[in-house]
């Protein structure tokens, strides 16, 4: 296993279970004592993880306020991001203009998209989806201006901003950090801008992410739930989250995993 893999693992584990000791956790990655050390001491040092007396937890600040860096986030839910893109994909019309918010579950959309062989007009703030959707000949693929975020694939920036404005689409597939029925949320000030302007830009906004993010709160909110069309998640939901989210009158489309 690739160490972005374990530590994906890792996270996936602690966001579970809260608290692991580093014996029970190396078991559950399959991976020996010392690896795992290492792999805790890696997260702690990122803000993801705080150590505690022979184990390890999520550090709840840090996850409201730190970006996964794209080689562990693209793996973490990776089963549930990938039935959710597909899901997603299929709403896709001939014709239609798209845009793709940066992230992997949206990234997981596009890798979707890209292999029905749907001719449509693609837009998109992340460069790792540009790249997958640009040998497609049936996909006119377009990036805004902007400048690459730090440590990630995402543009931001007032220039792109300013581009975003220009856009009319009939359709966003747009990522969140958090969902809270208070509103979507994101780990940054910029990022959440970037996703305002997506949504201010799109005819439908459809909500991509998986349940382990639905029904918490990241540091900068950039949309109500009422402004989403649809929100698209794995059934690990709960049925009391599913009923409040129904409740504002937004669709949520439930993908089996």
């Amino acid at each position: 296993m690739l160490p972005a893999q374990r530590r994906a693992r890792i996270i996936e584990i602690l966001r579970r279970d809260r608290i692991v000791a580093l014996p029970d956790l190396a078991a559950q990655v399959g991976a020996s004592l010392s690896t795992t050390r290492r792999d805790v001491e890696y997260l702690c040092l990122t803000g993801h993880l705080t150590r505690t007396h022979g184990g390890a937890m999520i550090n709840s600040s840090g996850e409201r306020a730190r970006e996964t860096e794209p080689a562990i986030s693209s793996q973490i839910e990776r089963g549930a991001k990938d039935r959710i893109g597909q899901h997603a994909a299929a709403l896709i019309e001939p014709g239609q203009t798209v845009l793709f918010d940066s992230g992997s579950t949206t990234a997981a959309c596009a890798r979707a998209a890209m292999k029905r062989g749907v001719p449509f007009t693609a837009t998109t703030n992340d460069l790792m989806i540009a790249a997958t959707l640009a040998p497609a000949t049936q996909i006119e693929c377009h990036m805004p201006a902007g400048r690459v975020r730090h440590g990630s694939d995402t543009l931001i920036g007032a220039a792109c901003l300013r581009d975003l404005g220009r856009l009319h689409a009939d359709i966003a597939f747009l990522g969140a950090h958090a969902v809270a029925i208070d509103g979507l949320s994101d780990t940054s000030i910029e990022l959440a801008e970037i996703k305002r302007g997506i949504v201010a830009a799109a005819d439908t906004v459809i909500l991509l992410v998986d349940s382990s993010k639905i029904f918490t709160r990241a540091f900068c909110r950039f949309a109500h739930v009422t402004e989403i069309d649809r929100i698209v998640t794995d059934d690990r939901i709960s049925p009391q989250a599913l009923g409040d989210l129904r409740a504002t009158g937004v669709d949520v489309d439930i993908v089996p995993l």
